[in-house]
């Protein structure tokens, strides 16, 4: 499980030196566990933290993609929808 934490922390917009003590600091805080049950859930938890850095470093590379291929006029179409709204509603 930290390798994965390593390996999906490459792309993590905070450094990688971040995401290493972050994910040793959550193992080291679980290590006494003895419970089979709670062993299970700690490793759960952690599986579903690399999923939401997975979701963080796809949403990274999207808005980067965005960013380079569209004005910020065509970027923001909610901003511009809603500032038509206002307009037109007061």
């Amino acid at each position: 499980l930290f390798k994965r934490f390593i390996y999906v922390g490459r792309d993590y917009p905070l450094p990688p030196p971040y995401v290493r003590d972050k994910a040793r600091e959550a193992i080291l805080k679980n290590k006494d566990l003895t419970d089979a049950r709670e062993i299970i859930e700690a490793v759960k938890r952690g599986r579903w933290m690399v999923k939401e850095i997975i979701g963080v470093i796809q949403l990274k590379k999207y808005r980067a993609l965005k960013k380079r291929y569209y004005d910020d006029r065509d970027a923001d179409p909610t901003g511009t929808l809603a500032q038509k709204a206002k307009d037109e509603f007061g």
